[in-house]
């Protein structure tokens, strides 16, 4: 028996090619990240376990569509097909999806949550409507973040006139828990007037975004007192307090869209409805103007024969004039006026129920300001008291001194300030005795 004619080095690899590839075309690997590189195009690394290591890239074009992505010394989950490069004969798992090695049991977790909490009713409650054109918005957010960014650049395109109270609180960690159920807590305050809450937060893993499925969490959006919008992550991830919220935003941007009119579409509906409005009063003028006219030919035949031209002419004219068009502008511009005067009135009314929150808080911190400034007053006031206190003559007696005086009145301070003989006025604290000087 004869044996086979050898292969080449490029046969033998492209015969291994053909039946490794089909057969490996879709995998599933978990292992440890080592050696990432994705300075270039293409992101390299090795996923390896204890005695074996396997060749991994992730392609530029896949990239945008992996949910993580993986670095050095963290343990993924990884799916992709298995390619031989024939030119270099080395085995390279193409990636097309990565997960942090876990993530199937924080999926479990999060099915059992949403099964929890379905059962105590926090996703079945009417979802309330947003308002159409809500004059104060408020933000939960984490302060310098991208998802508060795309809110503020949306509504500063979209209705550049709406206030927003911005309460912040961490994206993820620890904090981001009780600062967000704080936020929400203060964001309600009727003191603030907000009329709807956007809850917004960027795109991450589900580690990221799981203080998101927190149950008191979302327990607290689900009773929120005003319509609550949220906008957590990208369109691909859905957190417990999107079910739980008003309105579902798949991101951000889209949140602040929801939230908010469009002040370009309004002015196009304005410039519709008032050309459409203007069609309808020139039509309706048109028909008045045909029912004038049969009217004035139907007076013309019904006038008397014997009366005299004059006579029909000046009963004719003043049908006319009761019948004029202009009767209804001028009523029209009448009740124009009215309601510019009626819409003046509000104006003037609601800018004072605006300066109301800033007065009442001008109030509040004047009576603390006033007291604090009446005790430095009492103070001071004590303080130069006790120094008057310190420079009463009557002092040094009540302590056992002595005051002499001399025939004028005058203290004497110098023992050589009189001559012997002459007559002194010794005062004590109970009374006065004179004395002479020896």
């Amino acid at each position: 028996m004869s044996e086979a004619a050898p292969l080449s080095v490029k046969r033998l690899l492209e015969q291994v090619k053909t039946r490794l590839e089909p057969a490996f075309a879709t995998v599933c690997v978990v292992g440890e990240v080592s050696n990432f590189r994705g300075s270039g195009k293409h992101w390299y690394f090795t996923l390896k376990e204890e005695g074996a290591a396997l060749s991994c890239a992730v392609w530029a074009g896949q990239q945008r569509f992996l949910q993580h992505r993986p670095a050095d010394g963290q343990r993924v989950v990884l799916r992709g097909s298995l390619n031989l490069y024939v030119a270099g004969g080395t085995i390279t798992l193409a990636v097309t999806h990565c997960e942090p090695a876990g993530v199937g049991d924080l999926q479990a977790r999060l099915r059992q949550l949403e099964a929890d909490l379905r059962a105590q009713g926090l996703f079945d409650r009417p979802k309330r409507p947003l308002p159409r054109f809500p004059r104060k918005l408020g933000v939960v957010a984490a302060l310098g973040g991208a998802a508060l960014r795309d809110v503020l650049e949306v509504m500063a395109r979209r209705a550049p006139g709406i206030d927003i109270l911005i309460a912040p609180a961490a994206a993820q960690g620890e904090r981001c828990v009780p600062e967000t159920l704080l936020a929400l807590q203060e964001i309600q305050d009727p003191h603030w007037g907000c009329q709807a809450v956007l809850l917004v937060r960027g795109g991450g893993s589900l580690e990221d975004l799981w203080a998101f499925n927190d149950p008191a969490l979302v327990r607290a959006v689900a009773e929120c007192q005003i319509p609550i919008v949220t906008g957590v992550g990208h369109e691909i991830d859905t957190t417990l307090v999107d079910l739980a919220a008003d309105r579902r935003a798949a991101t951000p941007s889209q949140a602040a869209e929801l939230a908010t009119p469009d002040r370009a579409a309004l002015g196009a509906e304005l410039r519709r409805r008032t050309e459409a409005l203007a069609a309808k009063a020139a039509w309706r003028l048109r028909g008045l103007e045909t029912t004038l006219n049969l009217l004035v030919d139907h007076g013309l035949q019904r006038a008397e024969p014997l009366a005299g031209p004059g006579v029909r002419l000046a009963a004719l004219g003043q049908r006319l004039a009761l019948a004029h068009p202009s009767r209804g502008v001028d009523a029209a511009g009448a009740r124009l006026s009215l309601l510019r005067q009626r819409l003046r009135h509000a104006a003037a009314r609601a800018a004072r129920e605006a300066d109301l929150p800033r007065v009442r808080e001008a109030q509040r911190r004047l009576a603390p300001a006033i007291q604090r400034g009446l005790q430095r007053r009492d103070h001071r006031l004590a303080v130069l008291a006790e120094r008057l206190h310190g420079l009463d003559p009557a002092g040094p007696l009540q302590r056992g001194f002595v005051l002499a005086l001399d025939p004028e009145g005058r203290p004497v301070t110098v023992a050589g300030a009189l001559p012997p003989g002459a007559a002194l006025r010794l005062r004590w604290q109970d009374g006065e005795r004179r004395a002479t000087l020896d």
